[in-house]
């Protein structure tokens, strides 16, 4: 047969035979093996330790169940008294299915928190003599905000468990204790300067301590300016309570059983002894704190749902009202008519109003607009003259999963020479813009450490230098200072 071959298949095969000679020599094995070279023993093997999921124990798998009605069994309730059962089992399932409020603490944590509650004293603070207000943005304001930083040594702080909708620094500047509510009603505390030990972790871990003293959102919290210890939260399920700092326990201020009203915001004169209140359903009302808890009077003031509230401190007979009608409305509470009232001045916006705030001297309004704007509505007089000032373009439309934006006026007296206001963005920063001129005075992100959209924020009250705190929709905060 190799008669037939031709010179090239007589060349290949003498070439194959000359390997096989060569690969004898040299104590190659046969090609065969695998990958044609020798086993390679375990030991030289890297000791890596991989993950292995732990086993999931199989349940087994039940037969479909068939209703007794497909299976032609007649019911059981026959009776009058077995439809009565029936129906109060059905009602205690539904009931055990409702979420619970918490209002009290384990005794230790309770114990650990009236502590810090016992620290956070308030004392008076001195206003700067900084000369009249500048229209200019002062390079000390500039150079201060540009050197916050966050100095915990967490990158965040979880505070509560779900998204945050509002948040609260309490007044103490001494004691740095900052508060968030979220969106299924949980109130949590975070004392910011402290840190505790923790036997099942390397590092000291944040003090956070949370209730739950609503089951549904909360809507609005602040502190009652008359006294300092009561931080009051509203909720749409339909309760404005208060948190006794003194006692660490919730009381109930307001509540309407028969009508159930929406609570969407809240604001409270200096005084302290009533609350301003909006709803979704387009109505405004006001509860004298030192009444029964269900007595109050309401307005129909708009169509829509109105989403925020703002009771002029300087001047407590007006309030703002921030509607998603497109308008931010400014409303006399002597003149207030159960029936068709008129606001003494209203601004047109393009999309719906998220939020108005009195600025802390009452001669500036505040509004964040669906529109993509920030408005800043001022009057040199009275508040009948109020006009547009300016407005300053930023993205507000934060989509169903982030909180929606609130400009905040920074209430510190230390800042009442240059007024200032802190947003959110959702490119991740903190935006901190003159209340005078409308120019973005400075932008705060640490790509490390910020990684969520900041879009709860807001000034400390009373610090000596600049203070911010930020939450997101995974119910964690930074803050800085």
């Amino acid at each position: 047969m190799s008669q037939h071959l031709s010179e090239y298949e007589k060349k290949r095969l003498d070439n194959i035979e000359k390997n096989k000679e060569l690969l004898k020599q040299l104590n190659v094995p046969a090609v065969g093996s695998k990958h044609g070279l020798p086993p390679t023993k375990s030991a030289d093997k890297k000791s890596t330790v991989q993950h292995k999921p732990k086993a999931v124990k199989k349940e087994k798998v039940l037969p479909v169940r068939y209703s007794a009605r497909l299976r032609n069994i007649p019911a059981d309730a026959t009776t009058e008294a077995d439809l009565k059962r029936t129906a109060d089992e059905l009602l205690q399932l539904s009931e055990a299915k409702k979420p619970k409020r918490i209002s009290k603490l384990e005794d230790q944590d309770q114990a650990d928190f009236l502590k810090i509650l016992g620290d956070a004293k308030v004392d008076n603070v001195m206003i700067p003599n900084d000369g009249p207000p500048s229209d200019k943005v002062p390079k000390k304001l500039q150079e201060e905000a540009s050197n916050l930083d966050i100095r915990h040594i967490w990158a965040t702080v979880k505070v509560t468990p779900e998204r945050i909708n509002f948040s609260a620094f309490h007044p103490s500047a001494s004691k740095l204790l900052a508060c968030a509510g979220d969106v299924s009603g949980n109130l949590g505390f975070w004392d910011v300067n402290g840190e505790k030990e923790d036997p099942d972790e390397e590092t000291p871990q944040p003090i956070v301590y949370t209730y739950r003293p609503h089951t549904r959102t909360i809507t609005s919290m602040m502190y009652n300016p008359s006294n300092l210890s009561q931080l009051y939260t509203s909720s749409y399920d339909g309760t404005v309570q208060y948190f006794d700092m003194e006692k660490a326990e919730f009381v109930t201020a307001f509540e309407d059983s028969e009508s159930d009203i929406p609570f969407t915001a809240f604001d409270m004169p200096k005084d302290g002894h009533s609350i301003w209140f909006s709803t979704s359903d387009g109505t405004i009302g006001h509860h004298d704190l030192r009444s029964p808890a269900s007595e109050h009077s309401m307005y129909t003031i708009r169509e829509k749902k109105v989403g925020c509230i703002s009771v002029n401190y300087e001047k407590p007979t007006y309030i703002a009202c921030a509607s998603n009608d497109r308008t931010a409305s400014i409303w006399d509470i002597r003149h207030l008519k159960k029936k068709a009232p008129e606001p003494i001045k209203q601004f047109e916006h393009g999309f719906s109003v998220s939020s108005c705030y009195w600025s802390p001297k009452g001669d500036k309004l505040l509004t964040t607009s669906y529109d993509n704007r920030l408005r800043v509505i001022s009057t040199s007089g009275k508040v009948e003259d109020l006009e547009e000032e300016f407005a300053v373009e930023h993205n507000n439309r934060t989509g169903k999963w982030v909180t929606l934006f609130r400009a905040r006026w920074n209430y510190n007296p230390r800042a009442l020479s240059h007024s200032q206001f802190v947003i959110g963005s959702m490119n991740h920063p903190v935006e901190v813009y003159s209340g005078e001129t409308g120019e973005r005075i400075c932008e705060l992100y640490d790509p490390e450490k910020v990684t969520a959209v900041p879009a709860v924020s807001l000034f400390h009250p009373t610090t000596p230098s600049m203070t911010i705190l930020c939450g997101n929709g995974s119910g964690r905060m930074v803050c800085w200072t």
